[in-house]
């Protein structure tokens, strides 16, 4: 079989690509392939411009990472051939070390689903004889299943997705094919392998137009699955998966425990899956937005009645309306990982909001200017307020500091894990900041203004685009993305028509042609 860690390629940007499978692609498809299996660990994610899934196109699999996708793979199907009645689920028949029917119709079953597309004849051929030897080899026919199973899975048509397109008569950019768009339209709307109704789509050639990709869109968005579009989404924009990794002071912060940190990384892409799907809300409520979800140690971070909860429950419930917690910003999520182990950054939250939700770059400090904010002399009692205006009188520093600091300094009410705090130093803390010259008040009047930031609604479109393509964007997808945004604002930032029309878009089902 193909070394997986030789498969990965990249043809240029906005050009056909190899993606790897992240690490929830990855196993969500082993989960909906082979059932509920437990997957140990992978090699980690590589990130580019953001995303996971854009960077999963630019990078190839480590020797150690191919020894762990092994790993997985073998204690995956273990746990389902260990299991009788699983295993006749999965294979569909009992075959026998001569039943060329059986083990050809599985093979072919599976591997068309963990594939994304048929096998040729030569393909299921190839791996019924691998299957065959090794039964003979072994004397187990179930054993030689199972590992045959493992090589369809350890195949690079399994890890990776390959998107290069096929010449379309009516354009000088390639098309996806239809078996490229079912695992796209997959893998963005759902967050896993293609099911079986999106492959007999691609199979009858239903998603060479525009009007097949979105009624399958469609579909997968009124499914279960479909919350996974927002949830991984969110998961991978507001960099959740760090929050189970910042570490904090245990000193200042005994109550900052694993299960906490659980709580904080879902409970965001439950907050935005709920404005999307069960209000139908703007998506830029997520920004104002009092209705969330704990655990009984985030109903305690958060002050609320954390009655009847445990750490493993899961409650909806709505913030005080006269609170200064609410929407993205007041997660403990976001106020956690942007934040040392013993207080919060306006720095880092700032540059946070201009990078992520505004889409305004901030350069990296010059290599020889120290980034430590000095102590005050002794005796001397400054505020984060004071000292920062002290690092921003260098006009080195004052440039990007002076845009990152005053959006981050009104969330000072809330310390490194995100619990409220009323003064600072003994002092009341000043909550007043400005965005481009607009003055705000504390988080509350900060998220308004960005619920009605025509920056920020561009920036989640791009943002948007970026995932659903899993490449950064080239110049000549510019006015796709304008016509993107200006259709997102005219509908009422409806985050389901967006994602709707990102599919539909030349953007999504084209790809530029390979350089020859």
């Amino acid at each position: 079989m193909a070394d997986p860690s030789q498969a990965a390629g990249e043809f240029g940007p906005g050009k056909g690509t190899l993606k790897r499978l992240t690490d929830s692609e990855f196993r969500n498809s082993l989960r909906d392939l082979l059932g509920d299996v437990t997957v140990g660990e992978l090699e980690p994610d590589s990130w580019s411009d953001g995303f996971a899934k854009v960077g999963s196109s630019v990078v190839s699999i480590s020797a150690n990472g191919v020894d762990k996708y092994q790993l997985a793979i073998d204690a995956a199907t273990a746990q389902v051939f260990a299991d009788a009645t699983r295993r006749a689920a999965l294979v569909g028949c009992e075959p026998q070390v001569a039943d060329d029917a059986c083990v050809d119709a599985f093979i072919a079953r599976f591997g068309r689903s963990s594939w994304r597309r048929p096998l040729t004849e030569a393909q299921v051929q190839r791996y019924g004889e691998l299957a065959r030897s090794t039964a003979t080899l072994l004397g187990d026919v179930t054993e030689a299943v199972r590992l045959t199973t493992n090589a369809l899975l350890f195949s690079p048509y399994f890890l990776y997705r390959m998107e290069r397109g096929q010449a379309d008569p009516s354009s000088s950019w390639w098309r996806f094919n239809s078996y490229e768009m079912a695992a796209r339209l997959a893998y963005f709307l759902a967050n896993t392998t293609p099911d079986a109704t999106l492959l007999d789509a691609a199979e009858r050639d239903g998603l060479a137009t525009a009007e097949g990709v979105r009624g399958q869109a469609e579909r997968l968005l009124g499914s279960v699955s479909g919350r996974e579009s927002i949830g991984n989404f969110a998961t991978e924009l507001f960099r959740l998966a760090i929050v189970r990794t910042r570490a904090k002071d245990p000193e200042r912060f005994p109550t900052y425990t694993s299960t906490l940190q659980s709580a904080m990384a879902r409970e965001v892409p439950a907050m935005f899956e709920s404005l999307v799907f069960d209000e139908r809300a703007p998506a830029l409520d997520l920004f104002t937005t009092r209705r969330t979800f704990v655990n009984r140690e985030l109903a305690s971070l958060y002050g609320l009645d954390a009655t009847g909860l445990t750490d493993e429950s899961w409650a909806a419930v709505d913030l005080p309306p006269d609170g200064l917690r609410a929407g993205l910003l007041g997660t403990g999520a976001f106020l956690s990982v942007y934040a040392n182990q013993k207080e919060g950054s306006p720095t880092q939250r700032g540059k946070f909001i201009r990078e992520f939700l505004l889409c305004q770059q901030i350069p990296p400090p010059p290599p020889n200017v120290s980034t430590v904010i000095e102590d005050p002399p002794p005796g001397v009692v400054l505020t984060k307020r004071e000292r920062l205006a002290a690092h921003r009188s260098q006009p080195v520093c004052a440039s990007c500091h002076s845009a990152m600091d005053p959006l981050g300094l009104p969330l000072e009410n809330f310390d490194a894990i995100g619990a409220f705090r009323e003064t600072e130093q003994g002092r009341e803390i000043d909550t007043t900041g400005d965005l481009d010259g607009v003055p705000f008040d504390g988080p509350i009047g900060l998220g308004k203004l960005l619920s009605t930031s025509d920056r920020a609604s561009a920036c989640l479109v791009r943002n948007l685009y970026r995932y659903a393509a899993g490449r950064s964007e080239i110049a000549t997808e510019e006015p796709v993305i304008e016509a993107l945004v200006e259709r997102f604002r005219t509908n009422g930032f409806d985050m389901q028509g967006l994602m709707l029309d990102v599919v539909s878009s030349d953007g999504f089902r084209y790809v530029a042609a390979p350089e020859l």
